[in-house]
């Protein structure tokens, strides 16, 4: 018998495939995790099948020790392009025994954050940023006792950080930015003491923050977009490393001690933008010799800028604007030998603007706007020959602009409006070729306007304001404004002439015709609105080769054919705004995936097709209308890496389906979701209680099902219209089955009740010249008995509703109610006063 099972035993051993006997263990290992993604995953790893001890050490990703050591010791794997879920895959990894470093970044892959990590091989790095994990962060993932870098950064997670990170000794890197993690830093993590750079921005973190251990070893702490309040911990002066601090876009707030930043001799850049701080800038503040970059915009500062600020002589970037500073700005701000940008805008500046301004001959960018700065403009200002942006607007400033002006050759940008000038417009300021914005408005200017002006300017003079002054002779045409008349016709096709032309408005008249194509020739066009007329014919494709082009509006006209995909290389587009036409074909998905344009508005048209799914983490886009067109397919989930969504998506009455994709909960910015009147179904996911910022939200008439998320009831509760039309759909306090039974019910009970009554109508009408029926089965005459006749078979209907709400809220089965129409009846649809109900008849 023995002999027997061991025949058996040898017999089903043979058929098995034996892998280890033709291929390394490494790459077996590495094999397997391949075949366990999805299949467009699987084709973008050209590891093939090998016998040789050495080939996976040169597949794509794969590092081993040496050229004669064949050990996996790191895959990196970055930005494949891979997809599927990781918990499915990393156990085949974690059999390399000398595997340390692990970079799966910049893919797509879902789930939740495999737990095993915590206990994988001898891992020291693992970067899993910029994928769409999601769920919490698993404590046991910090049990390695080897781990040194983890970067979970833009993905999906929330919950709070576990305090079992304490736990991870070696860890030298933490990156959980631009995640939906919520509560508290824990104090674990702060007393981590090879810690150097901790990343935590972009978050809905709350409370104050922990103190610092006296042996703070962190040189990069961001912190910045989440919800902190309180005060910076005194204990910061412990981190004598720390080069960098980035805190802005949070709740702190109070007086900063005036030796807080002593000991952060090594600080390089410090953002404490909008924030609630006030009192006097801390003098420790001004010692730091090593700062380049100061940003305290949008708090609540006061006092003056302490002549002390000398000593922050490699100072690059100085923001102060935003605040309540007072007294003169000091010279020896323009002593800073290395300053490129100054900001002090918006305060209660006074006094004169120092001559020493000469002396900072490194100067890019002055922003002295929104003070009470008096006196003249000091000469020594065009000794700034790198100067490129000069406002000085909304000041008391007095006397002749320089005539030395025409030395600052690199200037693009000069804004002197609202001040208390006087004398002539020098000439000089014509050879100024760099100028694109000219600001001189409402001052005591006089005399001629320089005749050259603008003329010779590259890219062009695109902004010129010279408005409430004395000047006599020609305004250089560069802007056309005749929006909000009744002007009509079409526009001259031979425009050539006025090439010089910058701003171009004509919105709200009659033209009509088509639109020129000499356009496209106008190389200064920043911006075109021809909205609000009755232009037809298709948008010039012209349009594309404008190259200083920022915004486009052609909304509100009768424009057919396609959207011209030229249109995306103009460089400096931000707005496009083709909405209320009858445009057709797809949305180019180079428009989708502009790295430019902010605001996209293509609603009401009739265009078809898919919407691309290219939207990338690169682009600025802040507005998105799609809606009321005949688009198809899914709701692309390239669009949850759009990062700076913050505005609008409309993606309303569209022929959408499937649906509503997980990743759409990475729009944490996202104020307003439209998705109604589309075919969208299933649940809506739980990852849309990190849509943080939305205010409003409709999803009407779809076919969703299930319960509502926490995060959007308590909006939908204010719109309760924004839910209609999804029977299946229940709020986070009703019960989804007996809803469900109880509507389903109530449709046909309704239906069957209504369709016998037509039954009854049908066979009455037969019958009615009959005698007898006449007299002994009246039957009632008026809408009024009609409801009477009926009120003893409306037993069963709901007990909020009734025939009498349902015929007066129909105004009389009026047409104007219908929503469908079957071989069975007529569907309409009313509302009595606690329920909305669709009915059948």
């Amino acid at each position: 018998m023995l002999f027997l099972f061991l025949n058996y035993v040898i017999f089903f051993v043979n058929l098995l495939p034996i892998p280890s006997a033709s291929q390394p263990q490494p790459a077996i290992h590495l094999l397997r995790f391949r075949d366990s993604l999805a299949e467009t995953s699987r084709n973008l790893l050209r590891w093939n099948q090998t016998t040789s001890f050495s080939a996976h050490c040169h597949w794509p990703g794969i590092s081993c020790y040496s050229t004669k050591d064949f050990r996996v010791t790191s895959l990196n794997l970055t930005s494949f392009g891979l997809d599927g879920v990781l918990e499915n895959s990393i156990s085949n990894l974690c059999p390399l025994p000398d595997l340390i470093s692990l970079d799966l970044s910049g893919n797509n892959f879902t789930g939740t954050i495999p737990a095993l990590l915590g206990n994988c091989s001898q891992l020291k790095t693992i970067f899993l940023n910029d994928n769409a994990l999601f769920g919490k962060i698993p404590p046991k993932l910090f049990r390695s006792r080897k781990l040194q870098q983890l970067d979970l950064g833009y993905n999906l997670l929330s919950g709070i950080i576990p305090p079992e990170v304490g736990q991870c000794n070696s860890l030298e890197y933490l990156g959980l930015y631009n995640n939906h993690l919520s509560g508290e830093i824990p104090t674990e993590l702060f007393s981590l003491h090879n810690l150097n750079f901790l990343y935590l921005s972009s978050n809905n973190l709350t409370g104050t923050l922990p103190e610092l251990p006296p042996l703070c070893s962190l040189s990069d702490l961001r912190i910045h977009e989440n919800s902190f309040h309180g005060s910076l911990p005194l204990s910061l002066s412990n981190c004598h490393n720390l080069t960098i601090l980035y805190a802005s876009y949070n709740n702190l707030g109070g007086i900063l001690p005036q030796n807080i930043f002593q000991g952060l001799w090594q600080l390089e850049i410090l953002y404490l933008a909008k924030n609630n701080f006030e009192g006097e800038i801390p003098k420790s503040m001004l010692g730091l010799r090593n700062l380049k970059e100061l940003v305290l915009t949008e708090n609540r500062f006061n006092g003056s800028i302490p002549e002390d600020i000398r000593q922050c002589n490699q100072l690059n970037y100085l923001d102060l604007s935003g605040n309540s500073l007072t007294g003169q700005i000091p010279a020896s701000v323009f002593n800073l030998r290395n300053l490129e940008y100054l900001f002090l805008y918006n305060n209660m500046f006074s006094g004169f603007i120092p001559s020493e301004t000469g002396n900072c001959s490194s100067l890019v960018e002055i922003r002295l706007e929104h003070n009470q700065i008096t006196g003249i403009l000091p000469p020594e200002i065009c000794d700034l020959r790198n100067l490129k942006v000069l406002h000085l607007f909304n000041n008391q400033i007095e006397g002749p602009i320089p005539f030395c002006i025409e030395k600052l050759t690199s200037l693009e940008e000069l804004t002197l409006y609202n001040n208390r000038l006087t004398g002539k417009i020098p000439s000089g300021i014509s050879n100024l070729t760099n100028l694109t914005f000219l600001s001189l408005a409402h001052n005591n200017l006089t005399g001629e306007i320089p005749s050259d002006l603008g003329k010779n300017n590259i890219p062009g003079l695109v902004k010129l304001d010279l408005t409430g002054n004395y000047l006599t002779g020609e305004i250089p045409i560069s802007m056309v404004i005749l929006r909000n008349n009744l002007l009509h016709g079409s526009i001259p096709h031979d425009m050539w002439t006025k090439s010089s032309i910058s701003y171009f408005d004509l919105r709200r008249n009659l033209f009509d015709g088509k639109i020129p194509t000499v356009f496209g020739f106008w190389r200064n066009l920043s911006m075109i609105d021809l909205s609000e007329n009755k232009f037809s014919g298709s948008i010039p494709r012209e349009f594309g080769m404008l190259q200083n082009l920022e915004v486009l509006r052609i909304s509100s006209n009768r424009l057919t054919g396609e959207i011209p995909h030229q249109l995306s290389r103009c460089p400096r587009i931000t707005e496009l705004d083709l909405s209320k036409n009858e445009l057709s074909g797809n949305v180019p998905s180079e428009i989708i995936s502009s790295l430019t344009l902010k605001i996209i508005r293509l609603q009401d048209n009739k265009l078809t097709g898919l919407i691309a799914n290219s939207f990338t983490s690169s682009q600025n886009l802040h507005e998105l209308q799609l809606g009321n067109n005949l688009l198809e397919g899914q709701i692309p989930c390239s669009l949850s890496k759009v990062h700076h969504f913050s505005t609008l998506l409309n993606l309303s009455m569209n022929r959408l389906s499937g649906e509503i994709p997980r990743c759409i909960g990475n729009l944490d910015k996202l104020e307003i979701l439209d998705i109604s009147s589309n075919n969208l179904s299933g649940e809506i996911p739980s990852e849309t209680n990190n849509m943080v910022s939305l205010s409003f939200v409709n999803i009407s008439f779809n076919h969703l099902s299930g319960q509502i998320s926490a995060g959007w009831a308590k909006i939908l509760d204010l719109n309760p219209e924004s839910t209609l039309g999804n029977p299946r759909l229940c709020s986070i306090t009703s019960n989804c089955g007996h809803h469900q039974k109880l509507h389903t019910r109530g449709v046909i009970f309704l239906a069957g009740a209504i369709t016998i009554s037509l039954l009854s109508i049908t066979c009455l009408l037969a019958l009615v010249y009959t005698f007898i029926i006449r007299i002994w089965n009246p039957y009632p005459s008026s809408p009024h008995q009609l409801l009477l006749y009926h009120r003893s078979r409306s037993e069963d209907l709901p007990e909020d509703l009734n025939f009498e709400d349902i015929l007066r809220a129909t105004e009389g089965w009026s047409d104007k109610y219908v929503i469908g129409r079957g071989k069975h009846g007529t569907v309409y649809r009313t509302e009595s006063s606690k329920s909305r109900k669709k009915l059948g008849s």
